[in-house]
């Protein structure tokens, strides 16, 4: 974050500097070697955010692997989950049918000590008729009581009979009471089996709750990591688009600042031929003048000569004039230089910026609301014939005259296309020197001010000229920041 934070001041410090350049209006252009300084600077910063960039890509892609990783963790845990859940529910079945024995067993279990009460009345009942009948029975008197042999076998059978029943009910109680204590210790031990699957059943759920939170807790921690990474890349990508855009406005000042350079150049050369041609022509007419001064004072020196060799004198110093004057160009300069048509005054100094100021003259009327209506332009007010220059480079659209339904109001009027949006609008021009089509750089000559159309007299002037628009993506805006008014 640290990173971000020194990039964004960086980026802002380029951004505040390039707006040195950034419509100046009138001001005078920022040296080329500082442009190209900045150019420079801003390239660098792109180069170092773009690193950044490709980092913070990289990081986005490996969370992106982690969290394949995760999900793939997840859907195998979610296997061993639905495995798991197969188990408890056999489990859940087994319980169920160890808890219905251990109801069974509880009604043997019921049923034994029935039983067991049973007999142990029946043994009651013999202790008490023998307690009755005078104690205990001897077996020895009752044989030796027999009357005879067969008396004695039939006692001896008796006996051993009574002696049998009792020792087969004694046994029997026995193993009642060893089948009770067998069905007592597996009651206890199904009841401790039970009792550890439900332990098991409770460690099952616990470890599955365990590892489901774990897998999600991780799932949203990723997930959070991701999320701010593209938050700065977010955050690099605008910084990298307002460097672009920084980038191809210093690349327009460049070229505007090469422009003006060149447009001096060659208004410096032009200036330098106007002045030599007007050298000659200062030369040309001295020695006219002379010429003509020679003329006269010879012919006042031969007043008594023939008048016809006078003419023919003269006439033959006129025509050796005339072809002097022709070859050294004069009337062809003067044509050119001084026609009405062209426009007079200084023309404004190329700015740097997208836009340059389109005139020479004051502020006379901004853009919005003006005498009840929308004033959708800027006006600027200077002597009739003023040069008036191309805002920006691009291609001419409209030069014409307005006419109901065409621009009419704006009288000569032209519009040109700079593309990305932009179109500029001059009105009330005295004369268009560009026609449809033509392609014009910043700060060419294409009229001159003038106040044809609907144009407003007032003060004791004549409402001269020039009415100044911008269109952005077809919607006009106010020009005064775009050209620094």
């Amino acid at each position: 974050m640290k990173k971000r934070s020194l990039l964004s001041i960086t980026l802002a410090g380029v951004i505040g500097f390039g707006g040195t350049f950034a419509f100046t209006g009138g001001a005078s252009a920022t040296p080329l070697s500082d442009l190209k300084d900045q150019q420079s600077q801003v390239a660098s910063e792109l180069s170092n955010i773009n690193s950044s960039l490709a980092k913070k890509e990289n990081k986005l892609a490996d969370l992106t692997n982690q969290l394949n990783n995760m999900q793939a963790e997840v859907e195998k845990l979610e296997g061993k989950i639905d495995t798991t859940n197969v188990k408890i529910k056999d489990k859940e079945k087994e319980i169920a049918k160890t808890e219905a024995e251990i109801d069974k067993l509880k009604k043997e279990i019921e049923e034994l000590k029935k039983k067991i009460e049973k007999r142990s009345e029946l043994l009651k009942e013999r202790a008490r008729s023998i307690q009755q009948n005078g104690g205990s029975v001897d077996y020895i008197d009752v044989l030796l009581g027999a009357e005879s042999f067969s008396d004695f076998v039939d006692r001896v059978s008796a006996v051993t009979t009574i002696v049998s029943a009792d020792k087969e009910i004694m046994e029997e109680q026995q193993r009642d009471k060893d089948a009770l204590e067998e069905k007592q210790a597996k009651v206890e031990k199904n009841l401790e089996k039970l009792n550890g699957m439900l332990k098991e059943l409770e460690g099952l759920k616990a470890d599955l709750n365990s590892q489901k939170a774990q897998k999600n807790q991780a799932m949203k921690n990723v997930k959070a990591e991701q999320a701010n990474i593209s938050d700065e890349k977010k955050s690099l990508e605008a910084e990298i688009a307002q460097l672009n855009a920084k980038q191809l406005e210093i690349q327009g000042a460049i070229s505007n600042e090469e422009s003006r350079i060149a447009e001096e150049a060659r208004k410096a050369e032009e200036a330098r031929k106007i002045a030599a041609e007007a050298r000659v022509k200062e030369t040309s007419n001295s020695e006219e003048s002379s010429a003509t001064s020679n003329s006269n004072s010879n012919s006042g020196s031969s007043s008594s000569s023939d008048s016809s060799s006078n003419s023919s004198s003269n006439s033959s110093s006129n025509s050796s004039s005339k072809p002097k004057a022709s070859s050294q160009g004069t009337s062809k300069v003067t044509t050119t230089y001084h026609e009405p048509s062209a426009p007079v005054g200084n023309t404004p100094a190329v700015s740097s910026g997208m836009f340059t100021r389109p005139a020479a003259g004051a502020f006379t009327s901004g853009f919005g609301a003006r005498w009840g209506t929308m004033h959708n332009g800027v006006d600027i007010a200077a002597g009739k014939g003023t040069p008036i220059v191309a805002a920006a480079s691009g291609t001419v659209e409209v030069s014409t005259f307005g006419s109901p339904g065409n621009w009419g109001g704006y009288g000569n009027v032209i519009i040109i296309n700079h593309g990305n949006g932009y179109k500029t609008l001059y009105g009330h021009m005295s004369s268009r020197s560009v026609s449809p089509g033509a392609k014009v750089s910043k700060g060419q000559v294409i009229g001159a001010m003038g106040n044809t159309g609907d144009v407003v007299a007032g003060s004791g002037g004549d409402g001269t000229h020039l009415h100044f628009e911008i269109f952005k993506n077809g919607s006009r805006v106010n020009p005064a920041p775009y050209i620094g008014l």
